[in-house]
């Protein structure tokens, strides 16, 4: 953690230490935001939620800085094996950032951005500090000092024997096998359906490499997860439930440069639609609520009618229906009996 933030702060120090023109390379802003999206999703799955606050800040400002054409990396259609490597990627050189630019170009750093990338890098530094704090705490441990000196004893004490001594194994997994084991794991949390637990897996992953077209594939099947999961809470009437959960698909194509074109053709396609909410006979109070509103009534025996609802009387639903009749129409109440009833889909209009 503290050697991907050290990364990131190396990377933004160009754009505050000057106030005229450098020669540098663009500074990947929607690259660093994928970085800090591991970072804020590892600190919020393991209960510090004021710094994964911090830390989403942070991301969203780094991409509003973001232009518009910076690249972004696509993810690949198929699976690609893990390799197993042999270098570190905190070790790579700062500029291997993933960005496509052929050439350098020359950057004139206005001071209010300047003003701005000075406190994304203090809130940075904050994360650091109770990083290195919350370990020298866990690490430190302080032991009584003895007052009195021992007594020196009058027959010598029984030599102890020898016992076998237990032998640790501290050394640290490799990049590529951390990278493959949280991969793996991912992937059979996304066939069990525990979401959540998908993108905690994926969050490790990127913590080694964000770019990998492993990563950047799961991803991509977490975003599919979402939509479809969208699409099936609209089909049951929860709409509040489908906006968020396109908001979290959108939020994930986002840090990792996935295409949001699906995410976006969703929402259109809700937009056209007209809304309804399921609700069930029992519900009488939210059946009373919704009177002089349209609803289409389907039956236990599988069959359906469209009324208007007036109300609830007893054990009966009360609807607003008219006749035509000869020189005009007639409107009268009819009853229908709420057991018969399997469901009302009441609509919003």
């Amino acid at each position: 953690m503290e050697v991907r933030i050290n990364s990131i702060l190396k990377r933004l120090q160009p754009s505050v230490t000057s106030d005229s023109a450098i020669d540098a390379e663009p500074i990947p802003y929607a690259a660093l935001a994928r970085e800090l999206y591991a970072v804020e999703r590892f600190f919020e799955s393991n209960g510090f939620l004021s710094i994964a606050k911090e830390v989403a800040h942070v991301e969203r400002t780094l991409e509003s800085f973001a232009p518009s054409d910076e690249p972004r990396t696509e993810a690949a259609d198929t699976d690609v094996n893990v390799p197993q490597f042999g270098t570190d990627p905190a070790s790579l050189p700062d500029d291997e950032v993933g960005e496509t630019e052929t050439g350098p170009s020359r950057w004139a750093v206005p001071k209010p951005l300047a003003v701005v990338g000075l406190i994304s890098v203090i809130a940075i530094a904050v994360c650091v500090v109770i990083i290195v704090r919350h370990q020298t705490a866990a690490g430190t441990k302080v032991e009584p000092a003895a007052t009195q000196p021992a007594p020196q004893p009058t027959v010598p004490p029984p030599r102890p024997t020898a016992t076998p001594r237990t032998v640790v194994n501290s050394a640290t997994p490799a990049p590529g096998a951390i990278l493959a084991e949280a991969i793996g794991k991912a992937r059979l949390a996304l066939a069990d359906g525990d979401l959540d637990g998908a993108i905690d897996e994926l969050s490790k992953a990127a913590l080694v490499d964000s770019d990998h077209a492993t990563v950047l594939g799961t991803a991509n099947q977490i975003v599919d997860l979402l939509v479809d999961r969208a699409n099936s809470a609209v089909d049951s009437g929860l709409w509040e439930i489908a906006d968020l959960t396109l908001a979290r698909a959108n939020r994930i194509s986002t840090r990792f440069g996935l295409d949001t074109q699906r995410i976006r053709d969703a929402v259109h396609r809700y937009s056209q639609m007209a809304r309804f909410k399921l609700v069930k006979p029992g519900d009488t109070d939210v059946i009373r609520a919704s009177a002089g509103r349209r609803v289409t009534i389907f039956f236990n025996d599988e069959s359906n009618r469209e009324s208007i609802i007036k109300g609830v009387e007893g054990p009966f639903l009360l609807l607003n229906e008219d006749t035509t009749v000869r020189g005009g129409a007639v409107y009268y109440t009819d009853k229908v009996p709420l057991a018969d009833i399997g469901f009302l889909k009441v609509w919003d209009e």
